[in-house]
């Protein structure tokens, strides 16, 4: 169980912030037409070490100069992340800006920064600990224990019906 506990630390919050305004993506530059809906979309996606890719949602039409903040309501063990992608969500195909590796500092790449809250969790730990080998062992061995107890308790109570 200490291992669980060495791997109990999880993303919680990720928060961007574009240094230049003016080096923000635009969907279109012509001048007094619909400038709110030119602001990118932006979409934050989390690459994991097992190639799984989570969506945390867009931010459409803002931008990140005030900073934009994704809240995960499950935290994500940080030894599970491989990397966070900041998009330009559009409707056929979305553009990656930047992609960072996750650090307990803050990051900056190209023309933005990147600030990420963990927290500790039990749940994370325990989630991390029964996904490494040793932690499958335990669950597997848990559960054919489980289900041995079950057939001798039913073996016992319809056995002597039946015999």
């Amino acid at each position: 169980m200490a291992m669980a506990a060495v791997r109990s630390v999880g993303l919680t919050q990720v928060t961007v912030t574009a240094l230049d305004q003016k080096a923000e993506p635009r969907d279109h530059l012509i001048p007094l037409v619909k400038q709110t809906e030119a602001l990118p979309d932006y979409r934050i996606v989390i690459n994991t070490t097992t190639g799984r890719r989570i969506n945390l949602g867009a931010r459409p039409n803002q931008s990140a100069i005030d900073g934009l903040t994704w809240r995960l309501s499950d935290p994500i063990s940080i030894d599970e992340i491989a990397s966070i992608r900041l998009e330009d969500q559009d409707k056929l195909v979305s553009d990656a800006i930047v992609e960072v590796q996750l650090s307990s500092e803050a990051v900056t790449a190209g023309n933005y920064k990147f600030e990420f809250l963990t927290e500790r969790s039990l749940a994370v730990g325990f989630q991390s600990f029964f996904k490494t080998p040793v932690g499958i062992a335990i669950g597997t061995a848990f559960t054919l224990a489980v289900l041995l107890i079950l057939l001798m308790l039913f073996a016992s109570l319809f056995g002597g019906v039946v015999g």
